[in-house]
């Protein structure tokens, strides 16, 4: 794997969100879990080394939650859960921790990746022991045991060559039984980030003396930190790598949560490089709106700088690329500390010098004599997270290509490094290997298809009754793509820069999807049926600057709908957009230059939502690609395969699992723009159709036209029903109607498909599962602790496999919990696997009956209610009971009469246990459904309890 980074060819415009300081998170959340009471930290950082100590103090029994924007720490002992407590690849965590371990009640021991049993730590663990840490270590590494005791305080010494073990020890210190003194021996190396510790200190109360040279510390005993409330500053440390972007390009940036005020009115333990890059030339602005930073120019050359590295300790990496480029020579002084980082990253930096750099080691300096330009080139990041942000902003100024070994290291302090640089148009992302990357995007998949089979039938838009069908070739989709494609190039439109558009199922669509993935720009589909105010939401949170709508749709003017939503750009389907796209002349090997590589973000989705806010998804080019081939390969979809698509291609399974896997498969694609059970039975007869994948509805639809048409589509030979699941009875009628497998399959916007029955398999277990794992996927059920269940045994599904999403745009807290310690995703189903592999969903975590601690098995009289001859729909929820807690409602739409006496009769004859029937029923026309046909049962759950207070009363 590696970081594929391109030199920009445009100016860097946009804006960097800069995240909350990572050095304040983690101090605020060990000093709030030891305060009694609850803390909040208002910011929520999501980099590597906080979420491994999260995790860390979770397993120690520390209650941590999110809570919007913010942590909500609950303090107060040490109750370890595990013997083991992780602190992943965190030496930080390592080091803060080993010591305040002790204040547990029970032993544990400090572990971490495999390599960290190679991390020596010898010093610190000898202070530790002088303060009266019980603890051992046969190697003066992890693992270490630890066993509980309070310090008893002492006068230690420490070198002062990492700052974190001076930190580590102050922090327990205030809770010896008696005084502790400690001085620092030798050179004080990172002195700032000790300040910043004994200023947390003092946030929570703890009281440290400090000496005038600040080398010696002494702490009274028996002192308890006060819960409070903590602001985090921004990471001085994250937005130096947007401004060392903005100092090697002309740009317009503002840097969001940065500030324009001094450095050292800036609570940083970096703070000090504003000033390093403004004295190098950068001019630093405040932006007039907003009185954050902004970057503007139209390319400066910088100027050389004098810079001790004591002042700021981890910054050496990314300064040197700046003096690599400065007009002069730039000297870094006392770098012999910076050597015993993460890695030895003035060695590490040296590589600049692979680029036509020219960097001269000398003593106890490091000197960066300037130059004009610099090569791409092959370069390790020695899994060093700011060695590897350095050079790939060093990248986007060099000719050509650099690709650089460990791509994903910057994960652990700044997860969103690779999306902030692509917002401002810089182009990085994560590929096996350049030729591999650009064998199997989607855009070169396109190129293929148009070489090998320009004539064949790529897309078939039915358009609406009465309209006239159109058709595109592989060849004129290729070409509408290359100058749908240089239209949006015009406009301005960057590498992951997302494009939102609003289009029904129709050949612009899929045009405009390609031309997206062709220059590396992030496909933003939004429902049809969305109105303003979802849409406002969604294009604000994705910060598009481009939308595409059609001129009318269904009775509804979308140009008058998004006039005043402020967007920079509105392109209308239906009125001129097809003579713009006509007049652009593209340059194709222009656009080749652009491609991007395969593991680029493609698309950000937001989710219908079955339980509030939508949730931004993003995921990469390549995730998409292995989703379909993954089914492509499950169900033995070939070459002969007419793939129809009535789901919204602006869902995930329209999108995904027919647009895409028509294109990457090489077969004609169907569109139906409206739903119409008759008219797509009609579709798939005249133009063959073979596959479908769509909603639990969709199927019911087509079984009715089916019966009432009396004859089939012939040539219809699989149906995949996602979304919801597939009423038994319902799965077996339209086995026999249709004469096709009825597949079950379950799948989320986050993972793609996680489970798919084939055609196959044995009958019952074809239609009467949610599928067997794909293969890659994995697949568990576990407890509420986190333990797995055997088989047979219902718990909570959750699945791991290489289709994973990136994350939920802007919510880092959704994404760590929506993700188990070990990567596994949490789906908040319920579900059973049984001995063959074979998954039954049950039904929503949420969703749960909990009737006097007996748990109704919701899906399972939802299953038998479907086949009583009055029901056409049903769902359980919970109402709630001021004796039981809750008990269990039923909503149903039906055909005929239907009452309570009637429904409990017919579950009685089934023989299902009195406390599992429903206790009250709700007739309502149709359920509320979501795109993918999921009951919205937090809307039903919200009107029987407010139907219930409006009969008491209360």
């Amino acid at each position: 794997m590696r970081l594929i980074v391109k030199q920009a060819v445009d100016p860097v415009v946009g804006r960097f969100v800069i995240p909350p300081s990572k050095y304040h998170a983690h101090r605020a959340l060990l000093l709030a879990s030891l305060a009694p009471g609850r803390t909040r930290i208002v910011g929520l950082s999501d980099a590597g080394h906080v979420r491994h100590t999260i995790s860390a103090l979770r397993r120690l029994g520390t209650r941590v939650e999110v809570d919007g924007d913010d942590f909500l720490v609950h303090g107060g002992r040490y109750r370890p859960r595990r013997p083991e407590v992780s602190v992943g690849s965190s030496g930080t965590t390592l080091y803060f921790l080993t010591g305040l371990a002790g204040l547990a009640e029970t032993p544990v021991t400090i572990v971490g990746q495999k390599y960290f049993q190679r991390r020596p730590i010898g010093p610190l663990l000898g202070a530790l022991s002088d303060l009266g840490v019980r603890l051992h270590s046969a190697t003066g590494c992890p693992p270490i045991e630890v066993r509980p005791g309070r310090p008893r305080g002492g006068h230690v010494r420490i070198p002062g060559t990492l700052s974190q073990w001076v930190s580590g020890l102050l922090m327990l210190a205030p809770f010896a039984t008696g005084p502790s003194v400690i001085e620092v021996d030798g050179e004080f190396n990172e002195r700032s980030y000790v300040d910043l510790t004994v200023r947390m200190m003092r946030q929570f109360g703890l009281h440290v003396e400090v000496s005038e040279d600040g080398k010696r510390f002494e702490v009274e005993p028996g002192q308890e930190p006060v819960a409070t409330t903590v602001v985090l500053p921004p990471d001085v440390g994250a937005a130096a790598f947007g401004l060392a972007a903005t100092a090697l390009h002309p740009a317009d940036v503002l840097f969001h949560g940065l500030p324009a005020v001094p450095a050292h009115e800036i609570d940083h333990p970096e703070a000090d490089l504003l000033r390093i890059v403004a004295d190098m030339g950068l001019p630093i602005a405040a932006d007039p709106a907003t009185g954050m930073v902004r970057v503007r120019h139209n390319g400066i050359r910088l100027r050389p700088a004098e810079v001790d590295c004591r002042s700021v300790p981890d910054m050496l990496p990314v300064l040197s690329v700046l003096g690599a480029l400065a007009e002069g020579t730039t000297v870094f002084d006392n770098v012999a500390h910076v050597r015993l980082k993460e890695s030895d990253r003035v060695q590490a930096m040296m590589q600049l010098n692979k680029m036509g750099a020219r960097l001269e080691q000398r003593g106890d300096q490091l000197l960066c004599h300037g130059v004009d330009r610099l090569t791409g080139a092959d370069l390790s990041s020695f899994n060093d997270h700011r060695v590897l942000m350095s050079l790939a902003v060093a990248g986007t100024f060099a000719e050509g290509e650099t690709r650089l070994t460990f791509p994903n290291a910057y994960r652990i302090s700044y997860p969103r490094f690779l999306e902030e640089m692509g917002n401002v148009g810089l182009n990085m992302s994560v590929a096996p290997s350049r030729e591999r990357a650009r064998a199997v995007t989607i855009g070169d998949r396109l190129r293929t298809l148009a070489a090998t089979e320009p004539n064949a039938v790529a897309v078939i838009d039915a358009g609406l009754p009465g309209d006239a069908e159109r058709t595109l070739t592989w060849r004129e989709l290729d070409e509408q793509a290359d100058r749908i494609a240089t239209l949006l190039l015009e406009l301005g439109v960057r590498p992951g820069e997302p494009v939102a558009y609003q289009l029904p199922n129709q050949a612009e669509f899929v045009a405009l999807a390609m031309a997206i993935a062709r220059i590396g720009a992030v496909s933003c589909p939004l429902m049809p049926m969305l109105r303003q105010r979802e849409v406002s939401y969604m294009l604000a949170k994705s910060r598009a600057r481009v939308l595409v709508v059609p001129a009318s749709f269904r009775g509804r003017d979308y140009p008058a709908e998004v006039a005043d939503l402020g967007m920079e750009h509105v392109l209308v389907v239906g009125d001129g957009f097809a003579e713009a796209v006509a007049r652009v002349v593209p340059d194709r090997a222009a656009l080749d230059r652009r491609a991007p590589s395969v593991d680029a973000p493609a698309q950000l989705l937001f989710t219908s939502g079955t339980s509030g806010e939508p949730k931004g998804v993003l995921h990469r080019m390549s995730t998409l690609t292995r989703a379909v081939t993954m089914e492509i390969r499950h169900l033995g979809l070939t070459v002969d395969d007419r793939v129809f698509i009535p789901s919204p291609l602006a869902h995930q399974t329209g999108f995904l699992y027919g647009m895409w896997l028509a294109v990457v498969r090489g077969v004609p694609m169907i569109l139906q723009p409206v739903w119409d059970g008759p008219r797509a039975l009609e579709l798939l007869r005249r133009h063959g159709g073979t596959f479908v994948q769509a909603a639990t509805p969709f199927l019911g639809d087509l079984v009715e036209a089916v019966d009432r048409a009396g004859e089939r589509a012939e040539a219809l030979r699989i149906f995949v029903a996602t979304g919801a699941a597939v009423p038994r009875a319902l799965a077996e009628r339209a086995t026999r109607t249709l004469g096709a497998a009825v597949c079950g399959a379950w799948g989320s916007t986050e993972t793609c498909l996680g489970s798919l029955s084939a055609p196959g398999d044995e009958p019952a277990a074809t239609w009467g599962t949610d599928g067997r794992a794909l293969a890659g996927i994995r697949l568990r059920v576990t407890d509420d602790a986190g333990n797995e269940l055997p088989s047979g045994h219902e718990g909570n599904f959750e699945v791991n496999g290489p289709c994973h999403f990136i994350g939920y745009l802007d919510r880092p807290e959704w994404t760590a919990e929506a993700l188990s310690e070990d990567g596994w995703y949490r789906t908040g189903d319920l579900a059973v696997i049984d001995d063959a592999g074979y998954v039954r969903i049950n039904g929503r975590v949420k969703d749960v009956v909990n009737r006097g601690g007996e748990k109704v098995p919701v899906a399972e009289i939802e299953q038998l209610l479907h086949t009583h001859p009055a029901v056409r729909d049903a769902a359980i929820v919970a109402m709630p009971d001021p004796r039981l807690g809750e008990r269990a409602c039923l909503f149903a739409s039906v055909d005929g009469e239907l009452d309570l006496d009637e429904v409990r009769r017919f579950l009685d004859e089934r023989q299902v246990a009195k406390p599992y029937w429903p206790e009250r029923l709700e007739i309502v026309d149709r359920l509320p459904r979501n795109p993918t046909g999921k009951v919205q049962k937090f809307l039903l759950r919200r009107r029987i309890e407010q139907l219930i207070t409006g009969e008491d009363g209360s």
